[in-house]
């Protein structure tokens, strides 16, 4: 009997062996040779629609305008504020209809958008379950900003759990050490919410603030503006620790810009970060440049990576191989233009894209 046992273990475990070597592999449901792309979010005219995706080949140098409508066979009913790529999802901030859309990395939206408790979404980021969506509220004061909050949605459910009250504006979002972190547009602090309690603090900054960047080391650099309610001099970017909670410095730059949309993004290597700056002329004429901060070096370069660019509205860095593309338009209804640079601000080509174009998002 023991020796028929240990035949019968012997034919299991070549059954076994067999099995595993004959397995079928489960295909790529996204694969990279579709989905490796720039994806540039234009936002439309507020209010009148026009919003769109582009979507920009960089290995073949193939632009496909209306990208999204392609896909779904009808336009986005939506102004998209914000797109943010996580887990096989990608979640689109949408403004007049306020919702939040998620399609796939092809863009393929099979569910309705949800509207239920996110009104005014700007921005969102993502931890386990849950994405946090800030959000300026039914009716902003555009002062205090009292009723403004951060939506806690749950992915798995599509539903709003809970919406976290945070006055002052929240508009750009990171997570670090634990810790959600909302730049505040209308008062001189950044927030930082525990998320395991969700007790809110805040970070003392020498002027209003809008978007983050966040290092190898969980750490943060954060814009500082200047803006028509808050009015400052110390514009420029701050560098918050994470483990203190501290604005550690300050890095002065003139005229960083207020536009909401991509005006800090870092390279790959995070060796560079790349600051939007811009000015309104006499004639009301929106003239920017876009700056470089070594991040070794600590200090922005003495010369604009690229300058005097009518209309700009936002920056993004190519990961795959660190050119810088530019955004512009000079209306919200026309065509907006990604301008393309090399590493070394060597201009490479402008690329036509829908209308106000604010910033991309890249997969592979």
């Amino acid at each position: 009997m023991k020796k028929l046992i240990n035949s019968f273990a012997v034919l299991l475990l070549v059954a076994a062996v067999f099995t595993s070597c004959h397995e079928t592999k489960i295909p790529d449901p996204f694969p990279s040779a579709e989905i490796e792309g720039c994806y540039v979010v234009n936002y439309g005219s507020f209010g009148k629609g026009g919003a769109s995706i582009s979507k920009f080949d960089y290995n073949t140098d193939k632009i496909t305008n209306g990208f999204y409508k392609s896909k779904n066979g009808s336009e986005l009913l939506s102004n998209i504020q914000y797109v943010y790529s996580y887990n096989d999802s990608i979640f689109m901030m949408g403004n007049t209809t306020d919702q939040i859309i998620t399609v796939n990395p092809f863009f393929e939206q099979s569910l309705n958008g949800v509207t239920a408790d996110v009104a005014k979404p700007r921005y969102c980021v993502a931890e386990g379950d849950y994405l946090y969506v800030s959000c300026l509220g039914e009716n902003p004061d555009w002062s205090e900003m009292a009723d403004t909050y951060i939506a806690k949605y749950k992915i798995s459910t599509r539903t709003v759990e809970e919406k976290i009250a945070l006055p002052g504006g929240p508009e750009g979002l990171e997570i670090a050490n634990g810790k959600l972190y909302a730049a505040l547009n209308y008062k001189d602090s950044v927030a930082v919410i525990n998320l395991s309690t969700e007790a809110v603090s805040y970070i003392k900054t020498p002027a209003v603030t809008s978007y983050f960047v966040k290092d190898k080391n969980n750490n943060l650099y954060v814009t500082l503006i200047s803006t028509y309610s808050d009015p400052s001099t110390e514009t420029g970017i701050g560098y918050i620790n994470t483990s203190t909670d501290k604005l550690d410095k300050t890095y002065k730059l003139a005229g960083v810009s207020s536009g909401y949309g991509s005006m800090i993004k870092a390279d790959a290597s995070f060796s560079k970060i790349y600051v939007v700056t811009s000015a309104y002329d006499a004639n009301w004429n929106l003239t920017g440049a876009v700056n470089t901060f070594d991040v070794t070096n600590k200090k922005f370069e003495d010369d604009a990576f690229v300058k005097d660019i009518s209309g700009i509205s936002g920056v993004a860095v190519n990961p795959k191989n660190s050119d810088v593309y530019v955004f512009a338009s000079q209306s919200t209804t026309g065509v907006g233009v990604m301008k393309i640079y090399s590493l070394s601000g060597d201009f490479i080509k402008d690329v036509e894209v829908g209308a106000s174009p604010n910033g991309a998002i890249f997969l592979d």
